[in-house]
């Protein structure tokens, strides 16, 4: 024989803890899929602002570029300006083993590249610090003025 008399308590109360329990897992991860959308904007910003130095750097022998009255020696100098409370810092040091000489016309070592690294690093959403760095070369014949 059969009840008619419909649900009991205690199976209202699971399925009432089921439903709150799924909706709960579905708010946290919609709340860890936002955090991880936020952090890849974070990445593809900062892959644009190094682009953006690269170009800079790679351009330092040009007329009309802001690195022009640069040379390989003081090449690190020349940063992108960011706008004031940007999140990122760029920082160019020099790779290791990075500078390439030769011997001139009169025997005397001349720099004529280097390879730097673009450093471009930022605090996420969770505020741990990230980092993006690209290896660049620099040579002073890309762009033959002098």
């Amino acid at each position: 024989m059969t009840s008619n008399r419909g649900f009991s308590l205690v199976e209202v109360l699971i399925s009432i803890f089921i439903v709150v329990l799924s909706g709960v897992g579905t708010l946290k991860l919609y709340s860890y899929i936002e955090v991880e959308k936020a952090n890849a904007g974070l990445f593809v910003k900062a892959a644009y602002i190094s682009e953006r130095q690269i170009a800079m750097l790679q351009s330092f022998n040009t007329i009309g570029s802001s690195c022009a009255d640069r040379t390989l020696a003081d090449i690190t100098d020349c940063k992108l300006s960011l706008e004031s409370g940007s999140p990122f810092s760029i920082v160019l040091n020099a790779a290791s083993g990075g500078v390439f000489k030769s011997n001139n016309d009169t025997g005397a070592e001349v720099t004529y590249a280097k390879v730097l690294t673009v450093s471009v690093s930022w605090n996420d959403r969770s505020g741990s610090l990230k980092n993006l760095s690209i290896p660049v070369s620099v040579s002073k014949y890309t762009n033959l003025l002098n």
